[in-house]
């Protein structure tokens, strides 16, 4: 297979992606700002710093006593945040067909220091009309399935996500320099041969700079070719997570297993044959349970717990989740150090560390670290949403220099045909 070969490949590849990747560039260069931005649209409550911050799980404890008839609570954070209402999000606790936005409100904020009411919210899953509230979340559904109800939008930008991760690996072999003097397919000029004294990166960093004097077709092709040489380690990172976020089970799990021997987090805990709705240890006694096995873990693991973060029970699985921040932590906000715990009787079951337990895990974390701007802080969440722009740069240059291509190959047969 030729050059000419794989400049078709890359051609027709963005041609069928060019809009999924252009949407999701564009609303990325928006989520790199979303907390951010939320803060802006949607201010925290006031509260009324009144003595000191109450429990979580008394806090907890108040929201069910507000819950609606239906509603559950599966889960906590342990981190009070002193200048925010404590936020409880509650589930639907009936068959498989209820949700949560069936409740008649389905979140409640507290005062963290005196466990008074502040609001009661009612959220649902629509997208119109688009307000201050829902905008971010728009924005979410439009980056990763294109607000498609179902899971149509899933598939197709997971088919995009997955021939962009292909596709990353062409369009970076058709940067290179050609080894034989002859028309670059897509440059319009002789591609860079093999002059006296020019070694081969020499000779490729042609490919690394841009043109603002010639022909708009020039001009477009250095953007497209440049732009996306500058930032392809993040765009292959963006692609292979985007298709972790819509094919997890079908390509991206498999990959990783098989390829990269990514250990399965979740083999030795299958789900219980029936749900188990409430865990059979109080919650409080779960906590306690918790932070003696992780500060245990942590002295034979070496590590260090920075802060307590959440508790979940699981009724699929009958377990708890105790949740910390450590400092095998990647991402800057949450928890992502867990320990699983029985949900009956409290037995350490086993201990998840972001980094330092198994490499393709701590690649797996960090990846995805990357594409949620997790870390790093706002240097690199300006720069996540700059790559935002360049990728909808990539799409708009690539699609122009097809149009010219196809509008010149027109032509050609034009002149044949009369000639």
């Amino acid at each position: 297979m030729n050059r000419q070969f794989w400049v078709k490949v890359h051609r027709y590849a963005g041609l069928f992606m060019a809009f999924f990747i252009l949407v999701a560039g564009l609303t990325g260069a928006i989520l790199a700002f979303a907390p951010q931005l939320d803060r802006w649209l949607n201010p925290p409550l006031p509260v009324s710093h009144q003595g000191p911050l109450m429990d979580p799980l008394d806090l907890r404890a108040r929201a069910l006593a507000l819950a609606p008839p239906q509603g559950m609570l599966n889960g906590t954070t342990l981190h009070v945040k002193p200048d925010e209402p404590y936020t409880v999000a509650f589930g639907a606790h009936e068959g498989p067909g209820e949700k949560a936005q069936d409740l008649p409100f389905n979140v409640v904020r507290l005062d963290p220091y005196t466990g008074a009411l502040l609001e009661k919210v009612k959220m649902t899953d629509g997208l119109w009309p688009i307000t201050r509230q829902n905008f971010l979340a728009v924005m979410i559904n439009l980056h990763y399935r294109l607000a498609i109800p179902g899971s149509v939008g899933l598939w197709l930008f997971g088919l995009a996500a997955l021939i962009w991760t292909f596709d990353c690996f062409v369009s970076l072999y058709l940067t290179f320099p050609v080894t034989v003097q002859r028309k670059d397919e897509d440059a319009e000029e002789a591609a860079p041969s093999r002059p006296p004294g020019k070694s081969w990166l020499g000779r490729w960093k042609r490919s690394w700079l841009l043109t603002w004097k010639g022909t708009a077709y020039r001009v477009n092709f250095d953007l497209h070719r440049a732009g996306g040489l500058w930032v392809w380690m993040l765009l292959l990172v963006l692609a292979w997570t985007g298709v972790g976020f819509n094919l997890n089970e079908m390509v991206y799990m498999p990959v990783m297993k098989t390829v990269f021997r990514m250990p399965d987090l979740f083999a030795n805990m299958p789900d219980l044959k029936t749900p188990r709705p409430e865990p059979g240890l109080p919650w409080t006694e779960a906590r306690a349970l918790g932070r003696q096995h992780m500060a245990q873990q942590a002295q034979v693991r070496g590590f260090k717990v920075v802060s307590e973060e959440a508790l979940q029970y699981s009724p699929e699985k009958g377990m708890f989740f105790y949740a910390v921040r450590s400092d095998r932590d990647i991402a800057q906000e949450g928890g992502g150090t867990f320990m699983v715990l029985d949900g009956q009787i409290g037995t350490f079951r086993d201990l998840f560390l972001p980094t330092g337990q198994h490499p393709t895990l701590t690649f797996h974390n960090w990846i995805f670290a990357l594409h949620t701007a997790g870390v790093w802080g706002l240097p690199y969440r300006i720069f996540l949403g700059f790559t935002g722009l360049v990728i909808s740069m990539l799409c708009i240059t690539g699609v122009y220099l097809w149009w010219k291509k196809r509008r010149a190959g027109k032509l050609v047969q034009l002149q044949r045909s009369t000639g």
